[in-house]
């Protein structure tokens, strides 16, 4: 082989390495730009825009269905959401958070203004009330009995036998105390000056001190008898069966709708301090509850939250449409940012393709070279 073969073999095989080269390298390029297709008038340039920007939608639409049928499938999250050391992570994290809120130093009212909500007692008892008012006038039509509990109207008879004798000892009480005394006393003076003739000879055969004596025991023997308490307890239940019958409207009507409405606000100020309950720190009402029973109770919640939830991911994913998700994501992403992103993955191996074309491209420009020689 002479000088002159020698150089048209090289020569030949660093023009193949160049075209094989700068073929590979504008390959890459034409997947990404241009960006946007070219016109010369109306004609479009060839292979405008790149491979990735005019296929967008569909690399998008595919991309989206690849993540939902092999990336993020719901057997997948399913297995995930059951598996014993992820339940660990979101149980240690659920009792974290329980506890910092259960000794929390912070009270309703600052937790509830933390939420943008503005809490007042007095609008709270004035709404309250007015919650019972109405709820009131809807049952007017209704008798008292049917709206009270059964276990309550089963207990109206032993109550009716509770307050007859506790009136029958406070009678008994009154008689036999002084003012009871003087109040028999001036009945009998009353009596008998009531009588004229009669009662003045009466009074000349009996004195009126010593008639009260004789009459106090009388009365309260009566008093104290158990008759007078089956009376006291008979009316008093007949007494309560009647009111059990009277209809709500009817009750309200005789009282006043005013006077109801007021003893209701009375009533429920009395009876729930709504501000104390509101600026009483959190821990305060948390203070009876075990760290134990806290721990146990949410471990089982926790599993049992994660459990139905993994029952529920494919409906889930379904209500979410994750392929129409990644789609509208990756067809709005930057076209600037996708190329950036595929050379800071595969820049090296982009390159290596090149080096590959200038490689070949002289092992081709080398053969032709030799074949030249022989034709």
């Amino acid at each position: 082989m002479n000088s002159g073969d020698f150089w048209l073999i090289l020569s030949m095989a660093l023009v193949g390495a160049v075209i094989g080269g700068i073929t590979n390298y504008l390959a890459i390029k034409m997947l990404f730009k241009p960006h946007r297709a070219i016109y010369i008038g109306k004609w479009r340039l060839p292979f405008t825009p790149g491979l990735i920007p005019k296929r967008r939608n569909d690399l998008a639409r595919s991309l989206g269905k690849t993540v939902v049928d092999h990336l993020l499938t719901p057997k997948g999250m399913q297995a995930r959401l059951i598996d014993e050391g992820f339940q660990m992570k979101v149980n240690a994290w659920a009792k974290r958070e329980v506890f910092r809120f259960i000794r929390s130093d912070r009270t309703l009212r600052q937790l509830l203004s933390d939420l943008n909500v503005t809490v007042d007692a007095d609008v709270l008892h004035t709404k309250a009330a007015a919650r019972m008012s109405r709820q009131m006038e809807k049952q007017a039509d209704k008798e008292i009995g049917s709206l009270l509990p059964l276990e309550l109207k089963e207990k109206t008879d032993d109550a009716a036998g509770r307050a007859a004798y506790h009136i029958q000892q406070m009678l008994l009480a009154y008689v036999d105390s002084y003012d009871g005394r003087r109040k028999i006393q001036e009945l009998v003076h009353s009596f008998l000056q009531g009588r004229g003739f009669l009662g003045s000879m009466l009074s000349s055969f009996m004195d009126p001190d010593s008639a009260v004596d004789k009459i106090q025991p009388v009365i309260m023997e009566s008093v104290g008898a158990e008759g007078t308490h089956r009376w006291l307890h008979q009316l008093l239940a007949d007494e309560m069966d009647k009111l059990m019958k009277k209809k709500v409207g009817e009750v309200t009507g005789t009282i006043g709708q005013d006077m109801v409405d007021d003893a209701i606000r009375q009533v429920l100020r009395q009876s729930i301090p709504f501000d104390e309950l509101l600026d009483t720190p959190i821990h305060v009402y948390m203070e009876n509850i075990e760290d134990k029973v806290v721990e146990e109770k949410l471990t089982f919640l926790v599993q049992r939250t994660l459990r139905r939830l993994a029952d529920q991911v494919p409906v889930i994913m379904e209500q979410l449409e994750l392929a129409k998700m990644v789609e509208k994501e990756v067809a709005g992403f930057p076209l600037e940012r996708v190329e950036e992103l595929v050379l800071a993955i595969s820049n090296k191996e982009f390159k290596l393709i090149t080096y590959l074309g200038f490689l070949l491209g002289g092992i081709v420009g080398i053969f032709q070279g030799i074949i030249a020689l022989f034709i």
